[in-house]
């Protein structure tokens, strides 16, 4: 059977977690399985709601993890890395989180305000986007993260990844939706890090990532990555990270294969200087969409204009990271027009604002939207 899972909207999130801030977990009532908030949703067809018991196993289990890293220890070692990834590969692993459901964000929502605010606030303390759904919430980016590179169950080391990825490698992959929801896609580019980070040391694999994922991101727009054979895509993944590739001989091999950045013969044909081209506006672009959410973000801070969903949305902006939801959006835009009618930062404003639209409107001038760029940014306006 189906079971329908909790779903808290985003308004009810919001009261939840700031009466939870406002009286911390010391005076939380604890989770009763039985006696949801009034707020709370299920679908209306579909399957039967979850059964009150397995609410209150989910509860045990993360609880039961969470103790073996420290949670409610005072003088216990805090290892939230490995409490992350032994939840990411237990939130995966769960039969309640493998439908349609656990793609919902108010399900999150209700997994890290309802059942486990003691958890989220052990592990991020007051940050309100770490309680609201979306790829921020502290539990629903480690189910994206136990989905997205999970080996398999018949690998010997399944969930190793987890462990051995940084907390920037997991980030660069996860929430960015053009790598992070194909599994195939994903997957691969975790273990060529994971090579890459043998050949250059972890130390120097964040700058490494960052020009790696602009490169795959661009290129995946020109032909799908996740298409082509195993070999050729580990051996275009370990030019991107600049892994010398010992077995290209035997690598791959089919006509359909796609060329090592570094090694292709064709490196001056026009898919190549088309990529070089895509890869630096979209450099230019997002370093000045992160300039502009910066500085907008410093100046709403010194008036106090700053709510939780605003700041949630320039930071997503500042760090290029996934696109904005509505109620940032519509925060947002509330916030930029406050701003406006101030009198500062007028190229900030329209820079974010061409953004937001870019980003809202996929489908061209005809719905109202911004004017379709040239056939050769239209990966990057895509990839945004």
């Amino acid at each position: 059977m189906t079971f329908l899972l909790p779903r808290l909207p985003g308004p009810a999130c919001d009261v939840i977690v700031r009466r939870f801030l406002e009286h911390g977990p010391s005076a939380w009532a604890g989770f009763r399985p039985d006696d949801l908030p009034d707020q709370v949703r299920f679908a209306a067809t579909g399957g039967a709601p979850v059964p009150a018991a397995s609410l209150a196993t989910v509860r045990q289990d993360l609880v039961a993890i969470a103790r073996k890293h420290g949670f409610e220890q005072q003088d216990a070692r805090q290892s939230h890395a490995s409490f992350d990834a032994e939840t990411a590969a237990w939130l995966a692993q769960s039969d309640l989180f493998t439908t349609g459901e656990a793609l919902r964000d108010d399900v999150w929502a209700f997994v890290a305000s309802v059942i486990a605010p003691d958890i989220t606030h052990w592990r991020f303390g007051r940050s309100t986007e770490r309680y609201a759904g979306g790829v921020r919430n502290t539990f629903q980016r480690l189910w994206m993260r136990g989905r997205a590179i999970d080996r398999g169950a018949g690998h010997p080391e399944r969930w190793g990844l987890l462990d051995a990825l940084t907390e920037d490698a997991l980030v660069q992959i996860t929430e960015r939706p053009s790598i992070g929801g194909d599994h195939v896609l994903a997957l691969a580019v975790a273990e060529a890090w994971l090579r890459a980070a043998r050949h250059h040391g972890k130390a120097a694999m964040e700058d490494i990532m960052r020009r790696a994922i602009l490169r795959i991101r661009v290129r995946n727009e020109i032909r799908s990555l996740a298409d082509l054979p195993p070999g050729d895509l580990a051996s275009f993944l370990d030019g991107v990270f600049g892994v010398p590739d010992q077995s290209a001989p035997t690598r791959g091999g089919a006509s359909g294969g796609l060329d090592s950045p570094d090694t292709a013969p064709s490196r001056g044909s026009e898919d190549d200087k088309q990529v070089e081209a895509l890869e630096a506006e979209l450099s230019m672009s997002g370093s000045s969409m992160a300039d502009a959410a910066r500085k907008v973000r410093q100046e709403a801070g010194k008036r106090g204009w700053l709510s939780p969903k605003s700041q949630s949305a320039l930071e997503t902006l500042q760090e290029g990271r996934a696109p904005l939801d509505r109620g940032e959006r519509n925060a947002l835009d509330y916030l930029l027009g406050k701003l406006s009618d101030a009198g500062v930062l007028a190229y900030e404003i329209s820079r974010l604002r061409a953004a937001m639209s870019e980003a809202s409107v996929p489908g061209g001038p005809q719905d109202g939207g911004p004017e379709r760029p040239r056939k050769r940014s239209w990966a990057i306006w895509r990839a945004r």
